[in-house]
């Protein structure tokens, strides 16, 4: 565990620099330093991706066979939650140049919920249809732990994401 308070506190801290500096890192930006550090997050993420497929190997417990059908339904829900994650990452980027110059208009905070709120939509929808399909191949009590561990990472994820952001004014 000790590894992962590593990896959750230079998250934290890179989301921090991010949001609370206001670095514009959607793709249309792209000075040096906006460049790297999007580059470092996204390092991090993976560090978090990594610890995501330990606890998740740790608990579930499966046997050769089971695994050969489960991991290729989980490394596509990997790979869907990173593109989401991508798109995330550029929304709260504008949502800190908007910080950075002082305010938020009406239309921008309307679009940004928006799209908050569509890929929270995603990220659950990803879920329920990796968990569908793993359900196909796994036990029941199997299936249950994967959304119980699933559910609790989300949640710490988020949390830890969701306490960087300044609250809209």
């Amino acid at each position: 565990w000790g590894r992962t308070m590593t990896i959750r506190s230079a998250t934290r801290y890179l989301a921090g620099v991010v949001l609370c500096a206001g670095l514009a890192l959607g793709a249309h930006a792209g000075t040096p330093e906006e460049d790297a550090t999007l580059e470092l997050i996204r390092d991090q993420f993976q560090d978090v991706d990594l610890r995501r497929v330990i606890e998740v190997s740790a608990s579930m417990k499966l046997d050769e066979q089971g695994a050969k059908r489960f991991w290729p339904i989980y490394r596509a829900y990997l790979a869907e939650i990173v593109a989401l994650r991508d798109r995330q990452i550029d929304t709260l980027a504008e949502y800190a140049r908007q910080l950075d110059a002082g305010w938020i208009d009406d239309p921008t905070a309307r679009t940004s919920l928006a799209r908050s709120l569509a890929l929270e939509q995603a990220r659950v929808d990803a879920r329920h249809h990796m968990i569908r399909k793993a359900g196909e191949v796994i036990t029941p009590i199997q299936t249950l732990r994967l959304y119980q561990l699933e559910l609790a990472m989300d949640a710490s994820i988020g949390s830890r994401v969701l306490q960087q952001i300044p609250l809209a004014k």
